[in-house]
C-alpha cells in the first residue's frame, strides 16, 4: 500500500451504488503508540460527511511487502476500540498478516482518543446518515490499497456499519468480502426499537428471542444517533413514533440495496450468545440477492473474537475469500 503522509481528501464516489453520499476524509499521520501490535503506520481521519458534525476516527495500519490483499477490522458496539481488544483479536490480525495481508484496524476512540464511537456527535441523524463515517473510511482505505483486493470484518455494531455501507453507500463497489460476526445486530432497526416480531428459537444458539436489541443495548448504541432516547422509549412506552424512521434506517429498509455481485458475504454466530443479534443478521442474510453463507462457533459469546475457535475461523475465512 502507498500511504498518504500528506492531507488526504476524499472525493464524493460517482459510482455509489446508494443514493446516500460519502464523505470527505483529511488523513493526517499520529504516533501508533508503543503498546499492542507493532504497526506500520497509524493515521487520525478527520470524517466529513454530510448533515453531521466532523468526527475524528483512527486508522492502525500493518502492511507486508508485496501484499496479496487488505482487510479491514472493526470491534462491536460504538467501534471506539481496535480489534486487539478483543482476547483474541490480536491472533486474527496476525493470521492475516502471515498470509501476506495489510490489516487496518479502525477505532473511533481508544487507545488513540477519548471518542465516543460512530454514531456519537451525529446531529441526531440517525443510524444510517451516521453510518457515512464507516462507509467514508472504507473508500479512503480502498484508494491506498492500488487494486489488491478489499474486505471487512466486523463484529456486532462494526457489522452493523458494514451492513450500512453495502445497502447504503455503495460499498458492494468496494468490498470482495465481508465477514459479518454476531450481527448486523440491527438490521431492522424498528424491530430493534419496538419489540413487535414475536420469540422464535434463534439458530446456533437456541435461545428463544424476538428482535429487540434490550434497553441498554438502545441506550448505549442506537440512541446517541437520535435526537433523545428514540430507541430504548419506544421499547419502554411501546410508542411508534419513530417507526418510518426506524425503519428507512434499517440495513434491509425498503429501498435498500440488497444485491452485491462483486461481494461474497459470510455470516458468523456464536453458540453462547444470549441476543437477538443472531435473528436480525439472518433477516439481512435472508434478503441478500446472491447467494451467502453462515455458520457457528459453539463455543463463542456474543463478541467472537473473545473465543480463540471463533478467532481462528474468522482469520481462516477471510484469508479463504478475500481474493
Amino acid at each position: 500500500m502507498k500511504l498518504t503522509v500528506i492531507a488526504f481528501f476524499l472525493l464524493i464516489s460517482s459510482f455509489a451504488a446508494a443514493e446516500d453520499q460519502l464523505g470527505t476524509i483529511k488523513a493526517s499521520p499520529v504516533s501508533c503508540l508503543a503498546s499492542g501490535l507493532q504497526a506500520t503506520a497509524c493515521y487520525a481521519l478527520n470524517i466529513t460527511c454530510p448533515e453531521m458534525p466532523e468526527y475524528t476516527a483512527y486508522a492502525k495500519m500493518f502492511i507486508p511487502p508485496r501484499p496479496v490483499g487488505a482487510i479491514i477490522f472493526t470491534t462491536g458496539g460504538d467501534v471506539n476500540n481496535i480489534y486487539e481488544s478483543y482476547k483474541y483479536g490480536g491472533l486474527a490480525v496476525q493470521n492475516v498478516l502471515a498470509a501476506n495481508y495489510e490489516a487496518v484496524e479502525l477505532t473511533y476512540g481508544e487507545p488513540f482518543s477519548d471518542g465516543l464511537g460512530w454514531q456519537h456527535d451525529a446531529g441526531g441523524v440517525g443510524v444510517r446518515l451516521a453510518s457515512c463515517r464507516y462507509a467514508t473510511v472504507v473508500a479512503w482505505v480502498s484508494s491506498q490499497t492500488h487494486g489488491v483486493p478489499l474486505c471487512a470484518t466486523g463484529n456486532s455494531g462494526g457489522g452493523q456499519v458494514i451492513g450500512e455501507g453495502l445497502a447504503h453507500y455503495g460499498l458492494g463497489n468496494y468490498l470482495t468480502f465481508a465477514e459479518f460476526t454476531s450481527g448486523p445486530p440491527f438490521s431492522r432497526v424498528d424491530y430493534a426499537c419496538m419489540d413487535n416480531v414475536a420469540p422464535e428459537i434463534e439458530y446456533c444458539s437456541g435461545v428463544d428471542i424476538g428482535m429487540s436489541v434490550g434497553t441498554q443495548d438502545a441506550i448505549n448504541y442506537i440512541d446517541p444517533a437520535y435526537p433523545g432516547p428514540w430507541c430504548s422509549s419506544s421499547l419502554t412506552d411501546h410508542s411508534t413514533e419513530h417507526e418510518a424512521q426506524f425503519l428507512d434506517d434499517s440495513v434491509t429498509s425498503p429501498d435498500a440495496v440488497l444485491s452485491y455481485p462483486n461481494t461474497t458475504i459470510h455470516f458468523l454466530f456464536g453458540g453462547l450468545d444470549t441476543t437477538s443479534a443472531i435473528r436480525q443478521g439472518l433477516n439481512y442474510q435472508s434478503q441478500i440477492v446472491q447467494p451467502t453463507t453462515y455458520a457457528c462457533v459453539k463455543d463463542a459469546s456474543h463478541s467472537i473474537p473473545d473465543s480463540l475457535e471463533g478467532a481462528q475461523t474468522i482469520a481462516t475465512e477471510l484469508i479463504a475469500n478475500c481474493r
